[in-house]
């Protein structure tokens, strides 16, 4: 199921609450009363029973909206002016909010955020995982609410760099951003200065390392001038704010200086108390908020338990964020990892880290599983992609692992992985919450299921 498929499910199964609808609501202006909010951090209101979803609104507005689009089982609005507003507004700091589509929530006071996406989580776990009983959420909120994004990608093109719209493709033009730290705002700032306008330019990634007070640029671009060149130049002569570059020509990359960015991880495990040290390469993933990273990894060795004899398999390992701190207390641990790139930073992270008990496997995680003759492990860690494991989820089932750990980013496909998972004879035990992505709707979701 893609994600639109899985977040139509969502909501045609709030309109199956609702009252039979033989009738389209008329497209115009009306006046609604905001009863809760939905996945994709819409409001939901409705209009003789029927549901309509209104961005940049919450539990307890009274607004006039527009209703804009017509859908069978619901409708689309948009805020026109407030006639009541909830309790639980706050007055957003960004004045972009509301046309940038980058931000969902900045007008909830942050600790309702973490409410509402506990409610939003609970409500897809029961309509989608079809659980009956839920063990019950740990939410834990992040330390920062703004400032935490370590990685922020611009679109450009003409005279304007920012973000896109919601629901659109047009460009917010935006001279800083809220929710990145200072120094990804300084290379914003430059690059505004240097390469204005922007006709070469599709998108400009940004990512800093807080441990090295450094970042990284990466250009997607059509072509380059010479003029571009010298820019490129002049920012790498500036250690202070620029480490590194790329060029991004579809799958061909040119790099400059040192792209890379390195990062430390305190570890705490059992008795234990250690650095871990990380590279990661352009083109490998990593975390956006570090502070909430290590809570992932905490939750993670937790819920695992691992033990001195255990064997631990890290499908969708990356640069070994949580296969090595796993590697820490286990006897042996294998990581499954498809980005090349990611492979090579992996096995550098784990000899500088003098890890030893750790192979890493490149390919994909359906073909490696497919013709597995290794041991069996004890414990299976799983961290997809947004499209979940349900591709793989009958050969992870098949090597019977006593205890798997997931972790998602996407609560729809987790539920639905969840009831497979159920069906195959697994039980959740313990649920986290971790608000990895404040003033958005999406969020961190780490799962312990048990061999019933």
């Amino acid at each position: 199921m893609s994600i639109h498929s899985a977040l139509l499910s969502l909501f045609e199964s709030i309109e199956s609450h609702s009252p039979p609808c033989y009738f389209l609501i008329r497209m115009g202006k009306v006046q609604v009363q905001i009863e809760s909010v939905a996945f994709r951090g819409y409001g939901v209101a409705r209009v003789k029973g029927k549901v309509v979803f209104i961005p940049y609104t919450v539990t307890g507005d009274q607004a006039w909206v527009e209703v804009f689009e017509e859908k069978k089982n619901y409708s689309m609005g948009r805020l026109i002016q407030m006639i009541q507003p909830s309790a639980l507004r706050v007055e957003p700091p960004c004045p972009f909010f509301g046309r940038c589509g980058g931000c969902h929530w900045q007008h909830i006071d942050y600790l309702i955020q973490c409410k509402l996406k506990k409610e939003i989580l609970e409500g897809i776990l029961s309509r989608l995982g079809g659980l009956k009983e839920t063990p019950s959420i740990r939410v834990i909120p992040s330390p920062r609410s703004f400032g935490y994004r370590i990685r922020t990608q611009l679109k450009a093109k003409g005279k304007a760099l920012g973000y896109f719209e919601e629901r659109s493709h047009q460009i917010v033009d935006v001279q800083e951003c809220p929710i990145v730290p200072p120094l990804i705002n300084q290379m914003i700032s430059f690059i505004r200065k240097r390469l204005f306008p922007f006709s070469r330019m599709e998108e400009i990634e940004i990512n800093v390392s807080p441990d090295e007070n450094k970042g990284v640029l990466i250009f997607h671009s059509l072509s380059l001038g010479r003029r571009t060149e010298k820019v490129f130049e002049e920012l790498l002569q500036n250690p202070a704010l620029c480490k590194g570059i790329v060029i991004a020509k579809k799958e061909k990359r040119n790099r400059f200086g040192d792209p890379t960015l390195n990062f430390s991880i305190p570890l705490s495990q059992a008795r234990e108390k250690r650095d871990l040290k990380l590279r990661i390469s352009s083109g490998s993933f990593s975390q956006i908020n570090l502070e909430q990273n290590q809570t992932l990894i905490q939750t993670v060795l937790q819920f695992s338990e691992v033990k001195k004899d255990d064997r631990v398999l890290d499908l969708y390992a990356g640069v070994g964020n949580l296969t090595l701190p796993l590697a820490v207390g286990a006897k042996e641990v294998w990581g499954i990892e498809e980005n090349k790139r990611a492979i090579e930073d992996v096995c550098f992270n784990s000899e500088i880290n003098g890890i030893g008990n750790c192979e890493f496997i490149h390919g994909r995680v359906e073909d490696i599983l497919r013709h597995w003759e290794r041991e069996k492990p004890d414990l299976i860690v799983l961290d997809p992609p947004r499209t979940g494991c349900k591709t793989v989820l009958d050969q992870v089932v098949k090597l019977k692992p006593k205890k798997i750990v997931y972790v998602s980013c996407d609560p729809t496909t987790f539920s639905r992985d969840l009831r497979l998972f159920s069906e195959k004879g697994y039980s959740l035990q313990h649920l986290c919450l971790i608000d990895m992505f404040p003033q958005t709707y999406h969020m961190e979701v780490v799962g312990l299921l048990h061999q019933s």
